[in-house]
Parts: structure tokens; C-alpha cells; sequence
């Protein structure tokens, strides 16, 4: 029986029994894992902030190869991240992030980059006013994690060049028209090639250019700054985008999407 030490992120929590609870984690070194935290309900027994979502713990537990459930035998609170279930907004944000992780298969020595880009994402939500762009910027860091990056350079159906080239790194849009993120492609659709189908979103022109100079990044600073609706044409765009390589719906993203964009 193999005995694993590391530090893990609660993405799901279900009852067992009376006083207990099942943990699904995403640990530092070995992937996805899920296993019974004895008194995960109970106040008595101190384990029951640990059992909450998003939290940080240090686990020790043992598994069997044949075992669908590890053993939990040591749990330690790290960090507990209050203001994710105190505001109702970051609430839905953090657990957008937790089913998307769920979703995915993620072997064990690439478990560290996944594990670094939620514990990191799941800090800057806590300290921020809105977590509208940091969502964006996860979906972006998730994307190239599950090497389907979207080709955004040339369309995928005629292969035209989609920008003006321009001395310098930025460039502008080659159409005013809108364009199509379309997952079935694996990229953008010129406005000579939209069609309508069920993995096609358009794209005005500034929600494309911001898209691309952020990808460029990854880090959140780009030149371009977007606006209300740049976001949410790409919070669609990218729901479909996720939608179509998952193969099914994401339960969380509705209510987000409610949240995010009711005003």
C-alpha cells in the first residue's frame, strides 16, 4: 500500500454516512484523487473546515491500485480562502473553476500546473472586486493546459489571414464584419465563412483583437483593454468552446453567467 503525502484543493464534497464526508481533490503531486474524510461533518471532531470547498490541505493518505476511494489518514488546513464563501459572486466563480478541473483528465506529472494555476486564480478572486477577468484569464491558462488552443491567426475554413499586418507586436482586425470562434474548427471563422451552428459564436472584431492579445500573454497584461460586452461575447464563446471538447453541458457556468451579466 503506497503512502502519498502533498498538499491538495477540495473541488467537491459529498455526505457519507452520519458524520463523515467524500473529498474530491486536486493535489500538488498526483493528479486527482477522492477519499472519505472521517468527521468531515462534524464540528467535534475539528475536520470540518477542511472538508469545505476550495480550501488548501496537506493530505497523507494511502491507496490501492484496485480502490476507487483513497484512504485519508492525516488532514491539515493550509488555507481556507473566507472570502470565496462569504461573496456569492466569487462563490460561483470558484466553483466554475472546480468543474471544469473536474472534467478533466489530468495525469499526475502534469498535476502541478493545474494545481499552481487554481491555487493561484482561487487567491486573486478572494482579494478582488470582481472576478470577470480573472475567469477569462483561467479559461485561457486551461486552454493551453488541454493543448486545444484556438487557432487565431488564419480562418479555419479558408485559411485568409483574420489580421492587418502592421510593424510592431499589435496588430488590428482585417474586417469590420463579426467573426465566429467555432470549436468544431478549432478556431475562427472569417466573416466570408460564418455559418450558423451549434459551436459557432460570433465575435465583433474588438472581442477578437482583445482575445488574441490576451492569449499572447497569458498573464493578464495586455495593451488592449476590453470591454462589457468584449467579456461577455467571450464568455459565451469560450462556454461553447469547453462545451464542445467536454462533450456536455458545465451545471455552473448558467448561474455565472445569470450572475455576471444580470445588469
Amino acid at each position: 500500500m503506497k503512502i502519498i503525502e502533498t498538499d491538495a484543493i477540495v473541488l467537491k464534497t459529498m455526505d457519507f454516512k452520519e458524520k463523515d464526508s467524500i473529498l474530491t481533490f486536486l493535489s500538488r503531486d498526483a493528479g486527482k484523487k477522492a477519499g472519505v474524510l472521517h468527521g468531515g461533518k462534524s464540528l467535534r471532531s475539528g475536520n470540518a473546515a477542511r472538508a469545505e470547498l476550495f480550501v488548501i490541505n496537506h493530505f497523507e493518505y494511502s491507496e490501492k491500485p484496485s480502490a476507487d476511494l483513497v484512504r485519508i489518514r492525516k488532514c491539515e488546513l493550509l488555507e481556507s480562502f473566507p472570502p470565496l464563501r462569504k461573496n456569492y459572486s466569487k462563490f460561483l466563480h470558484a466553483n466554475y473553476f472546480s468543474e471544469l478541473l473536474l472534467k478533466c483528465e489530468i495525469p499526475e506529472d502534469e498535476s502541478q500546473e493545474y494545481f499552481d494555476l487554481l491555487k493561484k486564480t482561487l487567491s486573486q478572486l478572494s482579494n478582488a472586486k470582481t472576478g470577470i477577468e480573472i475567469k477569462f484569464n483561467f479559461e485561457l491558462q486551461m486552454l493551453n493546459l488541454l493543448g486545444i488552443q484556438p487557432n487565431l491567426e488564419t480562418c479555419g475554413q479558408c485559411e485568409g489571414e483574420l489580421w492587418h499586418k502592421q510593424s510592431g507586436r499589435y496588430l488590428s482586425p482585417k474586417y469590420i464584419a463579426k467573426y465566429q470562434l467555432d470549436a468544431g474548427l478549432g478556431g475562427v471563422r472569417c466573416p466570408n465563412c460564418c455559418i450558423n451552428n451549434s459551436s459557432s459564436v460570433y465575435l465583433h472584431p474588438g472581442s477578437l483583437a482583445f482575445f488574441r492579445e490576451r492569449y499572447s500573454t497569458l498573464l493578464g497584461n495586455s495593451v488592449i483593454r476590453p470591454t462589457y460586452n468584449n467579456l461577455k461575447e467571450l464568455d459565451e464563446a469560450i462556454y461553447v468552446y469547453f462545451r464542445h471538447y467536454f462533450g456536455s453541458q458545465l451545471k455552473s457556468h448558467a448561474l455565472l453567467m445569470e450572475n455576471s451579466w444580470k445588469n
